[in-house]
């Protein structure tokens, strides 16, 4: 699970407990200028392809955990471009879409995603 605070120029990602191992990060840090936007996701799949639908695959995993059907974290590769999973309940996933970044997209598990998601819009609105 992540937490998600925004200042006014940053949205930081605080990866929480344990999965800090598993994605291999403790916190990523985006300037909001490059923040396109953020949505609620929960038909989300962290399966093999197949379980769910072909184009839900979450992709290659480049360094991190890949436990398909329980927990994605790290890095991936989804149709050549770079992603960040760190996801176990998919019901709880967002999606944060991103330009000028290393990552293209953000998927992350978080307590409240529609709170989460109406704050990151808010603030990308505001800048």
């Amino acid at each position: 699970m992540a937490d998600v605070t925004i200042t006014d120029t940053e949205l930081v990602v605080t990866i929480k407990g344990i999965r800090k191992l598993g994605a291999v990060r403790n916190e990523l840090t985006i300037p909001l200028k490059n923040v396109r936007g953020a949505t609620v996701d929960p038909g989300l799949s962290t399966g093999w392809p197949g379980i769910n639908s072909l184009c839900e695959w979450p992709g290659t995993k480049i360094v991190g955990t890949d436990a398909y059907g329980r927990y994605l974290g790290g890095t991936f590769s989804q149709n050549g471009e770079r992603v960040f999973w760190d996801v176990a309940n998919p019901e709880k996933a967002i999606v944060v879409s991103l330009g000028n970044e290393r990552f293209k997209r953000l998927y992350i598990e978080v307590d409240d995603p529609d709170r989460v998601v109406s704050t990151i819009e808010a603030a990308i609105t505001k800048r």
